[in-house]
């Protein structure tokens, strides 16, 4: 099966956000399903999982002074920082392929695994950390991962620290006391808090990185070898384009969906 390779040039958290969505929800009702791999990249953001909450995980006044949108995606996991300097990798997968598991950790072992030996064959040294579903250089975090199983669809989605300025996403992601409280929607106040972990990037590590070009090829190459497929360039679906705009009018550009609700005792 020919994979389809998306390279993305929106660069609107929200819509990129509801891109995503729509990619899984219409693939998972599809009887013809595509394996696909997708780039893309944002400005300054913050992404939360599904069930964080964001006063704690967020510092709301440093966002909204810096004019830095806050986002919540539709799948789980800790809360990421969003730059230029930071690849998105998505992974949107028809479990028929003998080569998709069934579990989200037999998946992110495997796939971003792969992407680790692609990477390594570039002279980027990381490795994947099973026990905390990441990849990492020198001990630190370099990538956040997510995922979502329904349907005969596996999606995997990813951040990679290329080069992103970690200054400010220690700026965002330091939680300072007494923040407006949110519930996640009018009855729910419970947060699954995120995973601290020490992070870097390539380019904190690296004296002479590769370039992006060569760390996207290196990704692709380690995923050709897990499949035995070819990658080619494609475009979304019009069920898809039609998908996405209709998450972004519905969820992705309301505040009760990314913030949640103000509580109020």
């Amino acid at each position: 099966m020919v994979w389809r390779m998306l390279e993305e040039t929106e660069m609107d958290i929200h819509r990129n956000l509801a891109i995503e969505e729509a990619l899984a929800r219409v693939n998972a009702s599809s009887k013809s399903k595509m394996h696909t791999i997708r780039f893309w990249r944002s400005p300054k953001s913050v992404v939360m999982g599904r069930f964080q909450c964001a006063h704690l995980e967020v510092n709301l006044g440093y966002c909204s002074d810096n004019q830095i949108p806050i986002a919540r995606r539709f799948t789980g996991g800790g809360t990421v920082y969003h730059d230029e300097g930071n690849l998105n990798i998505t992974l949107c997968l028809d479990q028929h392929a003998p080569y998709v598991a069934r579990t989200l950790g037999e998946l992110y072992w495997n796939f971003f695994g792969a992407m680790a030996s692609g990477l390594q064959e570039i002279g980027v040294e990381v490795r994947y950390d099973h026990s905390r579903q990441c990849l990492r250089m020198g001990g630190k975090k370099v990538t956040g991962t997510a995922g979502w199983i329904k349907h005969g669809v596996s999606f995997l989605h990813g951040t990679l620290l290329i080069d992103s300025d970690l200054q400010v996403l220690s700026q965002c992601l330091t939680v300072p006391p007494n923040q407006p409280v949110y519930l996640r929607d009018k009855s729910r106040i419970r947060c699954k808090p995120s995973k601290k972990d020490v992070v870097t990037s390539i380019a904190r590590e690296m004296k002479d990185r590769p370039s992006d070009d060569e760390i996207k090829q290196a990704i692709m190459s380690g995923i050709q070898k897990l499949t035995g497929e070819t990658l080619e360039m494609g475009t979304l679906t019009q069920e898809e384009k039609d998908a996405a705009h209709s998450l972004y009018q519905n969820r992705y550009r309301l505040s009760e969906w990314n913030l949640g609700i103000p509580y109020q005792e």
